[in-house]
């Protein structure tokens, strides 16, 4: 019995032995592969936050340019708006102008013909009311030489501003067309 003792306690020991051992060199083989999970982890991680802080570059760019591309689209507008603006105010001149280039020739024919009914009048009275129709008609034409320069100089104030304007309105739109090439380029 004794020997099957012994025995008994070699294969216990041997067992024991085995055991123990066998985690130690499990843990050895699974390290590696731990090391190696835990490195394929950390390159994954660090490739995501590498695309997280792209990804938030990108949105800060397209918020940048989101709220270029509305003031300048409200900057145009406004532009366009004075441009328009501007631009009826010359059309109106325009009109005025031509309105009193119409009325002088039919003033200085209404003088015209009091002058030649003035020579034909005996009457002392229609003499008198025609010589006032005559000062009054010529008081006329110098208005309207004052009031077409006035015109004038003003039509000349308001292209030059429509130019500045309309110049000003091209630069917004060379902006916009340029910021709309840079948000299609990827």
């Amino acid at each position: 019995m004794s020997f099957m003792k012994n025995l008994t306690l070699a294969f216990v020991l041997c067992l024991v032995t085995f055991c123990c051992a066998s985690p130690t060199s499990a843990q050895a083989q699974s390290n590696k592969p731990a090391e190696s999970t835990q490195g394929d982890r950390d390159q994954t991680l660090k490739q995501l936050l590498t695309e997280v802080r792209e990804l938030r570059l990108t949105v800060q760019r397209a918020t940048v340019s989101s709220t270029r591309f509305q003031m300048l689209i409200e900057r145009e507008r406004v532009q366009q708006a004075h441009v328009d603006a501007l631009s009826r105010q010359l059309e109106n001149i325009h009109s005025q102008v031509a309105d009193m280039k119409g009325a002088k020739p039919q003033i200085e024919q209404q003088i015209k013909d009091a002058e030649d009914l003035l020579d034909r009048t005996p009457d002392p009275n229609a003499h008198a009311e025609l010589d006032s129709r005559i000062k009054g008609g010529k008081a006329n034409l110098a208005r309207l030489a004052q009031e077409d320069e006035r015109l004038r100089n003003r039509e000349t104030a308001v292209d030059t501003e429509l130019q500045a304007a309309q110049a000003k309105l091209n630069e917004l739109n060379g902006q916009l067309d340029a910021l709309m090439s840079e948000l299609k380029v990827p």
